[in-house]
């Protein structure tokens, strides 16, 4: 599966949205700006980007995308805009299976240009098959990541639930990520 044009993706994320949206910036720009209504994040800053990989590909186990930023120069590290109060969400979307995931954008705060993100496959299928999954995926020197994947049903509460588990995990009783 191909690229979607970045107009594409910021449509399919506004569409589940439509009743919260107060306002956003031009769907061509990237990041979108994103305006909500409360009790969701007042304001957010979209990085939105297609959801490639799984089978036929060199890892038929994971999903990915591949973080750049407008301007960034190949090789060159960048990091995401967090300036204006703008809470930064790292997005993709798969549209043949209408899942969306999330990652924290405070755990990558800087990147070079193509610089791949990753998913396990099994947590995009679940996701598809029930409309919710999470993944808790390691991060090399940092916090582990908590991933959340949905079906645009729930792309409210997983936006909801991207900025309340910013930065960290859930802990069980016995102190491991659930």
């Amino acid at each position: 599966m191909s690229a979607l044009r970045t107009e594409d993706l910021h449509q399919a994320f506004l569409r589940p949205l439509e009743s919260v949206v107060r306002w956003h910036s031009a769907l061509s720009d990237k990041p979108l700006c994103v305006d909500l209504a409360l009790p969701l994040p007042p304001r957010l800053r979209i990085y939105m980007y297609s959801l490639i990989g799984g089978v036929g590909t060199v890892r038929p186990n994971e999903y990915k995308a591949s973080l750049r930023i407008p301007g960034q120069p190949v090789g060159r590290y960048d990091s995401f805009d967090h300036s204006d109060d703008r809470f930064a969400l790292v997005v993709a979307y798969r549209p043949d299976l209408d899942v969306f995931v999330l990652w924290d954008a405070s755990l990558h705060p800087r990147f070079t240009n193509g610089t791949n993100i990753q998913v396990r496959d099994t947590t995009v299928y679940t996701a598809a098959a029930l409309g919710w999954a999470e993944q808790v995926r390691p991060l090399p020197s940092k916090s582990p990541e908590m991933v959340i994947a949905c079906q645009s049903s729930n792309l409210k509460k997983a936006i909801d639930e991207r900025v309340a588990w910013t930065g960290s995990v859930r802990e069980g009783a016995n102190g491991h990520p659930l």
